[in-house]
């Protein structure tokens, strides 16, 4: 009989340079005589590297901080290979080493009181962790202060903010963060210069402008 997919995959320990990663067996566990697991595991968007073991964990070792890797699992019997199951995983995340690209941002006026954003997201090799994205929003013509709190966050390139006023002009910041670096709060990376971007009439309420911060410094 050809097994099941591996269960439960996940990482379970690891270091700055080592990782441990176990799963439990495909169900029926005790249905098949001999399972044996093959593992893939390399750097993400690599080939990798396969071996196979008779254990449901493994530990690898000579792995990098702030470097995305993945790991494919899939159990064979005398039945055939089972689906396999992946898992990308960082042994430690750092800050991103890049802010997001001021040029990728979008706005759009849904209506008088509501904004579409969206961006181009950080590739994980990029934001050298798993990013989330941090929105603040300005009605002052100045850089967007250390104070002010972010209006929304999110793990997507994309948001929808609700209650404003398209009378006024906005600045927009966007940062960008990981578990990697905590100060008071997550490490936010944004650009210190601010970009005028242009949203067709047909796009756009008459009477507002949005403008844009981005880039590489760190609020905390």
């Amino acid at each position: 009989e050809v097994p099941g997919p591996v269960k439960n995959l996940m990482k379970t320990a690891s270091t700055y340079t080592s990782v441990t990663i176990s799963w439990d067996p495909p169900e029926p566990s005790d249905g098949y005589n001999s399972v044996t697991y093959t593992i893939n595991h390399g750097v993400l968007n690599t080939t990798g590297e396969a071996m196979t073991t008779e254990n449901t964990e493994t530990r690898i070792n000579s792995l990098d901080p702030g470097i995305p890797y993945f790991i494919e699992v899939f159990a064979s019997t005398t039945g055939g290979n089972g689906k396999e199951r992946r898992l990308i995983y960082f042994t430690r995340e750092f800050a991103p080493a890049v802010a997001v690209d001021a040029s990728s941002i979008k706005t759009k006026w849904i209506s008088r009181t509501v904004l579409d954003i969206s961006w181009e997201p950080l590739t994980l090799h990029e934001a050298r962790g798993f990013p989330v994205y941090y929105i603040y929003l300005s009605t002052s013509s100045g850089p967007v202060k250390r104070e002010i709190e972010p209006v929304a966050n999110t793990t997507d390139s994309s948001i929808v903010i609700d209650g404003l006023d398209s009378s006024q002009t906005y600045v927009l910041a966007i940062g960008v963060a990981t578990d990697g670096v905590n100060l008071i709060g997550p490490a936010i990376t944004i650009e210190s210069v601010v970009v005028e971007v242009v949203i067709s009439q047909s796009d756009l309420p008459v009477g507002s402008t949005i403008g844009l911060l981005l880039g590489g410094v760190l609020i905390g």
